[in-house]
């Protein structure tokens, strides 16, 4: 936590500085805050799991008297659930005591910015719920997954899952490309009240949304399943 105060610091530093020195606003606030929060949460969760890294440590973690549910738990709420609302007010504290560091030493007035930014979001009234699922889900779906690699890979974990990631994602890409363009997909207008194909946005991130809660969970039992069969 310590190091991840100590990169805030100077990243805002740096961007400050290349800003003429003046405080940064409210935009720069969360854009920094995704990209650091994004950085640092998917590095630490990708390496759940440390004892997996060598077989020793390995033998000596799967030997310790608890059971795979007791494992399982201890390490998703340790790299999860705890760090998820930990790095964003870490952020928040950090990028006030930048702020408030300069304005000591330069004649420039910091303005503090409220911890209700850290999740605040522009929404179109009516889609509020849509979109926080949609942004939440989206965040956790991104941890689940290095989590779940940290549980196949032995060596390089994080390494291993982006790439594996990066792979799927381009084949859907490619294949989706591929229907809509040469099968035509593309050119089929499917009627509104069709529930399966949704044409109205609010059905569409309800679909979308569905879709990621239950990749959620299928990759926590892939993660748990694994974690399983390292135990027989």
């Amino acid at each position: 936590m310590v190091a991840y105060v100590g990169v805030v610091f100077i990243v805002l530093s740096v961007a400050q500085a290349g800003n003429d020195l003046r405080p940064l606003d409210l935009n720069a606030f969360q854009a920094f805050l995704v990209v650091c929060v994004a950085v640092f949460a998917i590095l630490y969760v990708g390496h759940s799991f440390p004892a997996f890294r060598s077989k020793e440590n390995t033998i000596n973690y799967l030997m310790l008297p608890a059971s795979v549910l007791e494992k399982f738990v201890f390490e998703f709420v340790s790299r999860i659930v705890i760090i998820v609302p930990t790095l964003p007010i870490l952020y928040w504290v950090t990028f006030h005591l930048q702020g408030y560091t300069f304005a000591m030493f330069k004649d420039v007035t910091f303005e503090p910015i409220g911890p209700q930014y850290l999740v605040k979001l522009e929404v179109e009234e009516g889609y509020y719920l849509l979109v926080y699922t949609l942004t939440s889900a989206s965040a956790l779906l991104a941890l689940v997954l290095a989590f779940t690699g940290a549980t196949m890979f032995t060596k390089q974990p994080l390494v291993k899952s982006l790439f594996t990631v990066a792979v799927v994602v381009m084949f859907f890409v490619l294949y989706s490309y591929i229907v809509v363009t040469h099968f035509g997909v593309g050119r089929y207008n499917p009627p509104e009240s069709m529930y399966l194909v949704p044409m109205s946005n609010p059905k569409a991130l309800q679909l979308v949304n569905i879709g990621l809660v239950v990749t959620i969970i299928v990759m926590l039992f892939v993660a748990f399943r694994k974690l399983k069969e390292r135990e027989v």
